[in-house]
């Protein structure tokens, strides 16, 4: 007993280590810059219409620098402040622009606003579950998967002007450490929840998780090499596995995730347990998988997601709040699973 009481309270310790750079990395995320809305696409969040979206200019070159992969353009905004001045050349029917523009704040107050209420209802909601069930198996993996869906939201990308290059490195690192790791926690939460599944089919989980440190690893030592060694971006492999390989990799957890759990709520007997699954589903259905449907899909095939950010962060927060419903639902009986 005394052992789980300090593993819980180092646990906690982390979190609040995680808190304060989550702070730390919020003021970047207020000083980031964005484009005009020229070079934006306007989305048309209520029809979900890909005929409705207004595709803006596409930038070519970015104050010198050519553009010719997703993430790009991003990572180079990093290294300006707000109201800087940069020359664009961009193309729109195919004619051609360059105009030296005024960077805008990326961000509005109410999407800041929106991304401090998210994360921390993330956090709350995983600090809560490790208290009240800490006897459970789940309550490890759900703490994880909430404190690391968290971290994906407060530790996006602000600028690296700000801070030295060893804090710029460790905000980076809690970013990739939450995008890579989080379609694993998510697989492993279906396999403990309601209740674990034998050791055995636990075995399903290690390649999952052996991708998620794979792909870590691979990030961290190109990060270390951008930030420590002068390495160019565009001679690394980053941005590939930032952007493409994350957004594949959680694309597919989330898919087997929802898979595993409807065949939980299928073959087991026990009503409550039944309605316990089917509630966690109804969140990660309105959170998690339209981001996957309106989100990733589209930014891998057309280029641009279906949805604005903003109506993205509202429904995302429906996850944490059905897994808490979930979670305390009242039982009644052992679950007895189907053979």
């Amino acid at each position: 007993m005394a052992m789980k009481k300090n593993l819980i309270a180092k646990i906690l310790i982390l979190d609040c280590i995680l808190i304060l750079f989550g702070i730390i990395n919020f003021r970047l995320l207020m000083n980031r810059a964005g484009l005009p809305p020229r070079y934006s696409n306007i989305i048309n969040s209520f029809s979900f219409d890909v005929h409705n979206i207004y595709a803006g200019e596409e930038i070519t070159e970015f104050d010198g620098k050519k553009i010719d992969r997703d993430g790009l353009l991003e990572f180079y905004l990093l290294n300006h402040s707000i109201n800087d001045t940069v020359t664009i050349k961009s193309k729109l029917h195919g004619r051609i622009f360059e105009n030296v523009v005024q960077l805008l704040p990326k961000y509005a107050l109410s999407e800041l606003g929106i991304m401090a209420l998210v994360t921390l209802f993330y956090f709350f909601t995983g600090i809560y579950i490790l208290l009240r069930f800490k006897p459970t198996a789940f309550a490890y993996i759900l703490h994880m998967l909430a404190i690391s869906t968290g971290m994906m939201v407060i530790f996006d990308w602000g600028e690296t002007v700000t801070y030295s290059p060893l804090i710029n490195f460790l905000l980076f690192t809690f970013f990739e450490l939450g995008i890579f790791f989080v379609p694993a926690l998510f697989l492993h939460f279906s396999f403990t929840y309601p209740m674990s599944e034998s050791k055995s089919k636990f075995v399903v989980l290690v390649p999952f998780y052996f991708a998620s440190t794979t792909f870590f690893i691979i990030n961290i030592c190109n990060l270390i090499a951008i930030f420590f060694f002068d390495k160019n971006i565009t001679d690394s492999y980053f941005l590939s596995f930032h952007t493409k390989v994350a957004d594949i990799f959680l694309i597919f957890g989330l898919i087997l995730t929802i898979a595993k759990f409807e065949h939980s709520a299928l073959t087991i007997k026990d009503k409550i347990y039944r309605k316990k699954i089917y509630c966690a589903l109804l969140g990660i259905s309105f959170g998690p998988l339209i981001y996957v449907f309106l989100m990733l899909i589209p930014r891998l095939i057309l280029g641009y997601e279906l949805v604005s950010a903003s109506i993205m962060q509202f429904t995302i927060i429906i996850a944490p709040v059905m897994l808490l419903i979930s979670v305390n639902i009242k039982e009644t009986k052992p679950v007895v699973f189907s053979v």
